[in-house]
């Protein structure tokens, strides 16, 4: 608020520079005192400090004439909000912060009920002064009050969220961020870095989420997909025995037999709980391949204080043979990555190469944590010898060939020839093996040579028709080549029927549904693969996932906007469809 007078009002204006945006702070203060004529005008009261002198009424002379002087019309109750809002701005800029909220609280009860929009600029402002006065819980009550008056108003929806992150209250800011990054649009919010502040809060969300829904899932048996995955990474004939049960009288030692038999007929549903009756038997002859086999089902059931459990006995008992002590090294490191402590994972590799560098096992698993932190040379390596030790073994040149091309995508491109080269040679050398064609496709498919890519996948699918992650793949690429999300549905449907407890088909049967704007289906299948995964990572991954969907299913209501299509945030074949390791 500046004098009355024409000549200080004339001056404090010529110092005051307003922004052409009038919601944010952006008036430069000419300062607290203007000298003007011997006079000094003050802003906060505007009111001349000079005293004046009255003469005695008395004393007073009349003129013969008086000078007929203009009435300054009031201020209307608008120019007088803006005046308060300019103080607040003024304030503001000489970081004067509760003298600002002040300001801008008085210029909200003056402003009409027809101006909400200028209300909102000075909640907004308020919020930014709580913002530099360290009041998270301030931000957001005054961003909130700004926008029940403007509710697409960005700045106020960009502060609240950064105020709710500092809150920890990940869900409340992940909602406000993607309620910015729709309204935006996707080209303005990446160029804004919207999204990467989107993902990170995303990210910090889905960390904290993995770690409570691991530390209180209940263990269950995931699909046989998955157990056989595990158990063809290792060497099975650690486990075996030329016994019959005829030559053994312990009970548990005669399970154990039994339990093997299940394993090699993939009948996998009752081995933890036979696992489990064989130890309570006692068992002499295979007490240590039983506790070791029984960490590794805990293991992929994501029971990880149970199989770390059954591995240290394993460890410490100087009965156990040294391969028996190699897998389990080999399987508690992979506890210890997937609880994301990767000291202790690699530690646990190291120790079962040393103790048995003749091992193919220990390098296999050794390569596949340095291709999870992207150590490609070093996982390379690793794989070479692992084939070098055993060249018969299929799961080292699917991990090799995989590295490989990773490699060629990233960082040298002239490898490419040998990728396919290898391509070639591995499925020469392992005819029969799914897993061969699986990659093989996969590779074709991110070369976009699809219909190349769709016969190898088929072929796997022929080679192994229970693995359901073979027409998960096919799904994919007919939704690359074809655009085709209804024919992909169908695949990805009857996949899930087949295997009702693959996470894979239900995190991309679940992106499909996101895709046709399904968002309750989408968040059940995301919602049932969390309840299947068994590491930290995809737990995390899922957690975002889900909360990122839910959010915008959310918003698109609440703001009227329409969704943003994963293939418009990002190349929607790379997410889906680049080989997997």
């Amino acid at each position: 608020v500046v004098s009355t007078q024409s000549t200080g009002e004339q001056a404090l204006q010529r110092g005051l520079v307003r922004h052409k945006d009038e919601d944010s702070v952006g008036v430069a203060a000419a300062g607290t005192a203007l000298a003007l004529g011997g006079a000094l005008y003050y802003m906060s009261g505007g009111e001349s400090s000079e005293i004046k002198e009255e003469t005695p009424a008395e004393e007073a002379v009349v003129p013969k004439e008086v000078a007929v002087v203009e009435k300054k019309p009031e201020l209307t109750p608008l120019e007088q909000a803006d005046k308060r809002k300019g103080a607040g701005n003024a304030f503001f800029k000489k970081s004067d912060w509760d003298g600002a909220i002040k300001c801008y609280l008085e210029a909200i009860d003056l402003y009409p009920e027809e101006n909400p929009v200028e209300k909102s600029h000075c909640y907004q402002n308020m919020a930014a002064a709580s913002e530099k006065l360290g009041n998270p819980e301030d931000v957001v009550e005054y961003c909130s009050k700004a926008l029940d008056l403007n509710q697409k108003y960005i700045k106020a929806i960009q502060r609240r969220a950064t105020a709710y992150e500092k809150l920890n209250k990940y869900e409340a800011s992940i909602k406000d961020w993607t309620a910015v990054c729709l309204i935006e649009g996707p080209e303005k919010s990446m160029k804004a870095g919207y999204m990467a502040t989107s993902d990170r809060v995303l990210k910090a969300y889905g960390d904290d989420k993995a770690k409570q829904l691991m530390a209180s899932r209940v263990p269950r048996l995931p699909s046989h997909t998955v157990i056989k995955s595990a158990l063809d990474n290792i060497h099975m004939r650690d486990f075996h025995s030329t016994a019959t049960p005829e030559s053994l009288e312990n009970m548990g030692d005669k399970l154990y037999l039994q339990i093997l038999a299940d394993i090699e007929k993939r009948q996998y549903d009752d081995v933890p709980s036979k696992l489990d009756e064989a130890l309570k038997e006692e068992p002499i002859k295979f007490v240590n391949q039983l506790r070791c086999l029984r960490g590794i089902f805990a293991w992929v059931m994501a029971d990880y204080k149970t199989a770390i459990q059954h591995f240290d006995t394993v460890i410490l008992d100087p009965k156990s043979y040294m391969r028996l002590k190699v897998q389990a090294h080999i399987h508690r490191g992979e506890v210890y990555q997937a609880k994301g402590d990767r000291n202790r994972a690699l530690a646990d590799y190291n120790t079962a190469v040393q103790i048995d560098e003749d091992h193919p096992d220990p390098y296999l698993h050794r390569a596949q944590f340095y291709l999870s932190i992207e150590g490609l040379e070093q996982a390379i390596k690793d794989l070479e010898k692992c084939i070098e030790l055993d060249e018969d073994f299929p799961a080292p040149w699917t991990q090799l060939v995989y590295g490989q091309y990773q490699m060629a995508r990233t960082m040298t491109p002239s490898l490419l020839d040998q990728v396919f080269k290898n391509l070639g040679k591995m499925q020469e050398q392992f005819p029969l093996v799914g897993d061969v064609y699986a990659l093989y496709g996969q590779v074709l498919q991110d070369q976009r040579q699809f219909s190349a890519a769709e016969e190898k996948f088929l072929e796997a699918q022929r080679l192994a028709p229970d693995n359901v992650t073979y027409k998960a793949h096919v799904a994919t690429l007919k939704m690359m080549a074809e655009n085709n999300f209804d024919s992909a549905l169908v695949l990805l449907n009857e996949a899930h029927e087949k295997d009702p407890k693959c996470d894979f088909v239900l995190e991309n049967l679940g992106m499909i549904y996101i895709q046709k704007q399904m968002y309750p289906e989408a968040l059940e299948c995301f919602k049932k693969a969390l309840e299947l995964v068994k590491t930290e990572a995809e737990a995390a991954h899922l957690s975002a996932l889900y909360i990122g969907i839910q959010c915008q299913w959310e918003v698109c209501d609440e703001y009227n906007v329409k969704p943003v299509s994963i293939a418009d945030l990002q190349d929607f074949s790379q997410m889906m469809t680049a080989p997997q390791g």
